[in-house]
């Protein structure tokens, strides 16, 4: 886990979603490490929450991991009815594959809580387990903010924009002169 920067996300939610801990920080000072305890391993029907929550990408899921970057796939929110999570999800698509299915998050990166106040875990069932598109009732495109990184790949057309080539020879390439008044750059002055 060269990535880890130790901020013990993934160790506070395998406690929420599971009755005995299973995995931790082994060894201290700069030898310290999150891994799981001697002959355990982290197995139960929620463990792959860790992957979302896991802030600089040290945990990763292995159906998705170096199939293809996030800014080159399409976010689409969706659900299911799960008897086991709030199939509540994001899939990512590439062309017409579901290359990978993650938690909603909101604003701030975090997993969505429901309107009871419950936070909305996935199922591995749910995340690694049910990727035909047949399975699920598309919502909707995501919303994705404009300084993501996966809005990169999100271009509008030049008809959109309105923009033609005309326009763009008509443009001033310095843009407009504008007057800002007698004395308004000189640094002596303060009343500006």
């Amino acid at each position: 886990m060269n990535r880890c920067i130790l901020c013990y996300r993934c160790v506070k939610v395998a406690d929420q979603l599971t009755d005995g801990r299973c995995h931790g920080v082994i060894s201290r000072g700069e030898e310290s490490e999150i891994s799981t305890y001697i002959e355990q391993a982290i197995d139960n029907d929620f463990s792959g929450n860790m992957i979302d929550v896991c802030p600089v990408g040290a945990l990763t899921d292995r159906t998705f991991r170096f199939k293809s970057r996030v800014w080159y796939t399409k976010p689409v929110d969706a659900h299911r009815d799960c008897p086991t999570c709030s199939g509540k999800v994001r899939l990512w698509f590439q062309g017409d594959d579901v290359i990978r299915v993650t938690s909603r998050k909101d604003e701030f990166g975090e997993v969505t809580t429901g309107p009871e106040g419950n936070i909305e875990w996935i199922c591995n069932t749910c995340r690694f387990d049910t990727k035909s598109v047949h399975a699920w009732e598309i919502e909707g495109p995501s919303h994705i903010q404009r300084q993501s990184v996966i809005s990169a790949n999100h271009y509008e057309s030049e008809k959109a924009l309105k923009v033609t080539p005309e326009s763009m020879y008509e443009s001033n390439p310095h843009g407009t002169k504008v007057d800002l008044g007698e004395g308004a750059l000189d640094p002596n002055n303060e009343s500006n």
